[in-house]
């Protein structure tokens, strides 16, 4: 009888605890249930975040899945943050690290803290102007909407907010609206505010050389570029710096074509009212066909060369070839009526050979001046 009693005992324990069990799952499932149900509406479109708020809500109240009501308290500080409702954002994202510690629910809750925590100026007043447009699409690719966030950007407190407002307008500047020029200033005043992080004001400053080149503003790009060095490439300091030495040699090479063209017209003048310019017609009909050929041979030796390498380019040899020609004819015909004398002959050759290498400097600067690097410019 005992043994009986004692078996009953066993048998109606084990069925409690199979109940209890029982029960928590089932707990345990409405809580998951309703993190789920969640997600299910938030990938609707469009998304029905009233169904997903009220599901998460009830997930977060269920208290017996910590995994599950810390999801659920994150996402909806995910919710509140879309809506821009950041002080509740921080409640649910504290709600969500105190429901599970441990799990990544927490961890990710923990960044968003810290993030709103740094960008609380003003009691998120500024953030929320922020956010309006660049969480929208069509706010950030209107020029009014821009410019009033600049205006807005202004009046804002120092901190991250206003360093991320006026990247977010220098950008559109550069970008969707394609006014570089308005975005110069947006740019500076990211570079000077002590607010701003290292990684935000080296992007800004680079972005800030970039626009001053594109804009020609080639002065004002290479004196920012050695007045910062600090936060720029130093190849890419030097590449500015040689933008004023390419100038330069653009100045001379023009001057020397035009001082070669002038000279030849000149003494090409002089012979015609003097009657010897038919000398120089019987020069070049000698020289015309050795000096295409020659050059022919030049341009297309030369880029058939350049284009047996993977990154070569024809272009500028054959191009080079078609401007020499006439400089060959023209300096040939100035020489059939031009002093003999020595010194007039060497003047001629080396004008001639500037004027060649002008030329090619000149096609090279306009078409690939990425070649002009290799020598130094």
């Amino acid at each position: 009888m005992r043994k009986t009693a004692h078996a009953l005992a066993l048998a109606l324990a084990a069925q409690l605890l199979v109940l209890l069990g029982g029960l928590r799952v089932g707990r345990a499932s409405e809580a998951r249930a309703g993190v789920d149900e969640a997600n299910s509406a938030l990938a609707r479109e469009p998304p029905d975040t009233a169904a997903a708020r009220a599901a998460l809500t009830r997930a977060a109240s269920a208290g017996d899945d910590p995994e599950a009501t810390g999801e659920a308290a994150f996402l909806l500080g995910e919710l509140d943050e879309d809506q821009a409702a950041f002080e509740q954002a921080l409640d649910d994202y504290r709600r969500a690290v105190a429901a599970s510690p441990n799990s990544r629910w927490a961890l990710r809750a923990n960044e968003r803290i810290d993030w709103l925590h740094a960008r609380s100026e003003d009691h998120f007043g500024p953030l929320a102007a922020l956010e309006r447009v660049r969480r929208d699409p069509r706010r950030a690719a209107d020029a009014a909407s821009v410019e009033a966030l600049s205006r807005q950007a202004d009046s804002f407190p120092p901190g991250l907010v206003r360093v991320e407002a006026r990247m977010l307008v220098a950008e559109a500047w550069l970008g969707r609206m394609h006014r570089p020029d308005r975005a110069v200033g947006e740019l500076r005043a990211v570079t000077e505010d002590p607010r701003a992080d290292t990684l935000t004001t080296r992007l800004a400053e680079r972005e800030l050389v970039d626009v001053l080149v594109t804009e020609g503003r080639i002065d004002e790009a290479a004196a920012e570029a050695r007045a910062h060095t600090n936060r720029l490439d130093a190849r890419f300091v030097r590449e500015v710096t040689r933008l004023l030495l390419r100038r330069k040699v653009r100045v001379v090479a023009v001057a020397t074509l035009a001082i070669f063209a002038l000279l030849a017209a000149v003494g090409l003048a002089r012979a015609a009212r003097g009657g010897t310019l038919g000398a120089a017609g019987g020069e070049l009909r000698k020289i015309a066909l050795p000096s295409a050929l020659f050059v022919g041979f030049v341009a297309v030796g030369g880029g058939a060369l350049a284009s047996n390498y993977e990154s070569g380019n024809s272009a500028p040899f054959v191009l080079l070839g078609a401007a020499v020609l006439p400089l060959v004819l023209l300096a040939r015909a100035w020489a059939a009526v031009g002093s003999n004398r020595t010194s007039a002959r060497i003047a001629r050759s080396l004008l001639a050979a500037a004027a060649t290498l002008a030329t090619a400097f000149l096609l090279l600067d306009t078409l690939h001046p990425e070649y002009l690097a290799g020598f130094g410019l």
